[in-house]
């Protein structure tokens, strides 16, 4: 019975078509795999386990072996059933840049870009792996276009996972991409801002119908405003990260450096953009990543930013057999990601 058992299990991993989203932090290691059904996301699997202590350093994968045995564990644990992967980098280990092409025909874009890349981007080129988007086509024949680097070395530590793991790679994402597409099914504001708040940095894009016109690192993050709270107060880490949780800190009193600083640098970004995008208005803010769960920090970027500002409305669609709502609500600000990679292959752009 055992061999059946197992050869059931060969036969459904080699005729499934779904893809597991594994979005790899340095706290968190984010897995699903889903569907979507008459407007609701249906998670047919997910896992949210602790990333293994010195496997992720700087959002770089440090330790191999650490994680392939934490996430193989989960795969098996939980009974992933998809063969396939896509998974997300971010923050600084990405460097993307908007640039200008002239009138040209789009197949010569390629060796276009490469040149422009030299110079563009603050990376050899020879050791980078890049690619861009068409972000729009001007009336006079140019094109707006978004470049995205990455290092070699770091692409090729993610493709010696899934080899580890026994996954087959459809691609690797940048998270602005993966978060497009999931907000993408639950909004229908044509000009949204995501800000995405990681660990170490904080992700603003900006997305026209699912379309990535815009987005930039800022080297803050939750960690940052916890440090700055146990300096504030002279407590430890764990407990600034408890006081953080569970205070309000954007009152006038509370309200840190940290918390001022990047909501400068949201404002700038939000600012420059409006600049360079005078055609498109930003109808609405999402708040996603762990730092979203911040008490009160939606109100406070929207009276600060004079636009509505909300947390990621993503339990309300959400849907699973395995997991209880109230497990999803407590968790959906971290799935924004994993589920918009794992929705890759329903994305007919």
């Amino acid at each position: 019975m055992e061999m059946f058992r197992k050869l059931k299990s060969k036969i459904n991993s080699i005729n499934n078509k779904n893809i597991i989203g594994l979005d790899i932090g340095e706290e968190t290691i984010k897995l699903t795999e889903v569907y979507t059904s008459w407007g609701n996301i249906v998670l047919n699997d997910l896992a949210i386990i602790d990333t293994p202590e010195g496997a992720v350093v700087e959002g770089k994968i440090n330790n191999l072996t650490l994680l392939q045995e934490k996430i193989q564990e989960s795969l098996e644990e939980n009974e992933f059933s998809a063969n396939k992967v896509v998974a997300a980098i971010s923050g600084e280990q990405v460097v993307s840049r908007m640039i200008d092409i002239p009138e040209m025909p789009e197949e010569e874009l390629s060796e276009a870009v490469k040149w422009e890349a030299r110079d563009k981007l603050p990376i050899q080129i020879e050791n980078a792996i890049f690619d861009y988007e068409i972000l729009n086509k001007k009336e006079d024949g140019g094109y707006q276009l978004l470049i995205i680097a990455v290092e070699r070395k770091l692409i090729d530590k993610y493709l010696q996972l899934f080899d580890m793991l026994d996954l087959n790679p459809v691609a690797i994402e940048i998270e602005p991409v993966a978060i497009a597409r999931t907000v993408d099914r639950l909004y229908m504001d044509p000009t949204i801002c995501v800000i995405d708040i990681g660990t170490k940095t904080t992700d603003i894009s900006i997305l026209n119908n699912g379309r990535l016109l815009f987005t930039r690192t800022v080297s803050m993050g939750g960690e940052s405003i916890t440090q700055d709270i146990a300096e504030a107060h002279d407590f430890s880490f764990e407990q600034a990260e408890e006081y953080k949780k569970e205070s309000n800190l954007f009152n006038n009193e509370e309200s840190n450096l940290i918390v001022r600083n990047l909501t400068t640098s949201i404002y700038r970004s939000l600012d420059y953009f409006q600049v360079k995008y005078k055609d498109f208005d930003i109808d609405k803010v999402v708040l996603t990543g762990g730092g979203a769960n911040m008490i009160n920090f939606d109100r406070y970027l929207t009276n600060e930013f004079g636009v509505r500002v909300e947390k990621l409305k993503l339990s309300n669609r959400l849907r699973s057999e395995s997991a209880s709502q109230d497990y999803l609500s407590k968790v959906s600000q971290l799935l924004g990601v994993s589920i918009g990679l794992a929705l890759r292959k329903e994305d007919k752009k």
